[in-house]
């Protein structure tokens, strides 16, 4: 099976580009069964330690039916999309979070080869989570295979290589490369996943500023339940700014640092069984 390993899709997360630099012949020699690729996604980023140089490599496959010449991520999307187009593969994506995610792969595409590994790696690995994330749009780099996964480990901070996500990497890694080498044929069974279906934004302004900071309760507390009214803020005067929900939901992408910009705060999911 031919597999694509990406790291340093977001130039400021070290750990992946870590992985395809200094592992990349190791693991290769340890599942020769595979037609394994390494590759560093976005170098210009990493060269000036940013999450990207023009534009959100993670975000620019959905673009490249336009002419964005002056864009370096634009480029590299089609150089990258190209590559995955040449034969049928597996992509695997590698993320870090300064989010409290812990070990956590994301689905973009509901087939039975991606909910097998994925059912398998959440019973197999001490508090490995599967978020379900449809991309109908094509947007991500792990959703231009219909075969794949990205792995998001963390917390971490940006530019900064962290011994146990780097190990909780390899793990996942591992134990992906593990499967497809014995078993490239799905098995049928059930996985839990959290669905993501909210996202929630910082209080702001009129002038746009954000106005409020994650409260101290939530903070951390990624795939923790929440139910009905729970406290989500503290404004920048004291007061306590809560949050309603319906049902039991869980938050994940808590304080993530590079979702400021869009002033998200955390996403809420809901845990689902999803027979394959």
């Amino acid at each position: 099976m031919r597999v694509l390993v990406f790291g340093g899709t977001h130039g400021n997360e070290c750990t992946g580009v870590t992985v395809v630099t200094q592992y990349a012949e190791a693991l290769k020699k340890k599942f020769p069964k595979l037609d394994l690729h390494f590759i560093f996604a976005n170098p210009e980023a990493h060269q000036l330690g940013k999450r990207f140089k023009d534009e959100d490599l993670n975000r620019a496959f959905q673009f490249l039916h336009e002419d964005r010449a002056q864009s370096y991520e634009h480029n590299r999307a089609k150089e990258i999309k190209k590559q995955i187009d040449e034969a049928p593969c597996f992509v695997i994506d590698l993320h870090t979070t300064t989010s409290n995610m812990g070990s956590t792969v994301i689905v973009t595409h509901y087939n039975p080869l991606n909910l097998d590994i994925s059912a398998k790696l959440s019973t197999s690995l001490e508090n490995c989570r599967v978020i379900g994330s449809p991309d109908p749009k094509r947007k991500y780099l792990g959703s231009q295979s219909d075969h794949g996964l990205m792995i998001e480990v963390g917390p971490v901070p940006n530019n900064l290589l962290e011994a146990t996500c780097l190990k909780a990497t390899l793990e996942i890694l591992e134990s992906i490369l593990n499967h497809l080498s014995l078993h490239p044929l799905p098995s049928t069974g059930s996985i839990e996943i959290y669905e993501e279906v909210k996202d929630v934004y910082y209080p702001e302004n009129e002038a746009g500023k954000i106005t409020a900071y994650i409260h101290k309760d939530l903070q951390g507390q990624d795939f923790h339940p929440l139910k009905e009214r729970f406290t989500a803020f503290e404004s920048f005067k004291g007061e306590s700014i809560d949050h309603d929900i319906q049902e039991e939901l869980y938050p994940i992408f808590i304080n993530e640092a590079a979702y400021y910009p869009q002033k998200l705060a955390f996403s809420l999911c809901r845990k689902v069984n999803r027979k394959y």
